[in-house]
């Protein structure tokens, strides 16, 4: 008897706010308190939009948006951790767990840490066992083909095989071509 399926929302394919995508938009900028806009676009058309309001004195995000019709304002504490060679390290403090984070996830009418969604899995945790298989070969054969056509390739060097066109080959031969025909034949 085959198994229901259960829909699971994705990490991948919902929205998102980084810690990394908040530095390379100047929100994070020492002692600054900023304030502007991030969108997303899926297929090139726009799906969504918040409105960020950063203070780093008081180490704080406040977010803004509207969850359907219900306008969303809450604040996203933020930690500040020093590196050992200098500089430090900012992450956010998951409202739902306290847990220190770097990536907050829109699931639902909030945007959390991934330890807040248990039931949540990324996309690739979707596929069947036949399937990655199957991609994963592609992959490797787009691989190789994708070496073999730049135009300074070499496949060996002095008689031996190059490092490079040694892991290629190494990936090919992990590949089980029974598996293959099974996947066709399925």
């Amino acid at each position: 008897m085959p198994k229901f399926p259960t829909f699971p929302d994705c990490f991948d394919e919902c929205k998102q706010v980084t810690i990394t995508s908040l530095k390379r938009l100047g929100f994070l900028s020492p002692n600054a308190i900023v304030r502007g806009s991030y969108r997303w676009t899926r297929g090139g058309k726009p799906s969504g939009s918040i409105s960020i309001n950063a203070s780093l004195p008081d180490q704080y995000i406040e977010l803004n948006y509207n969850y359907g019709e219900k306008p969303i304002s809450y604040r996203v504490q933020l930690e500040s951790i020093p590196k050992h060679f200098g500089g430090s390290e900012w992450y956010f403090i998951c409202p739902a767990t306290r847990k220190r984070c770097r990536t907050l996830y829109g699931i639902g009418e909030y945007f959390l840490s991934r330890s807040a969604f248990p039931s949540a899995m990324y996309s690739k945790q979707t596929e069947s066992k036949r399937s990655r298989e199957f991609l994963w070969a592609f992959r490797c054969l787009d691989l190789q083909r994708e070496y073999l056509s730049k135009r300074h390739a070499r496949t060996t060097y002095k008689g031996k095989l190059t490092k490079r066109y040694r892991r290629i080959l190494d990936k090919e031969s992990r590949f089980d071509p029974n598996a293959f025909r099974q996947f066709l034949n399925w």
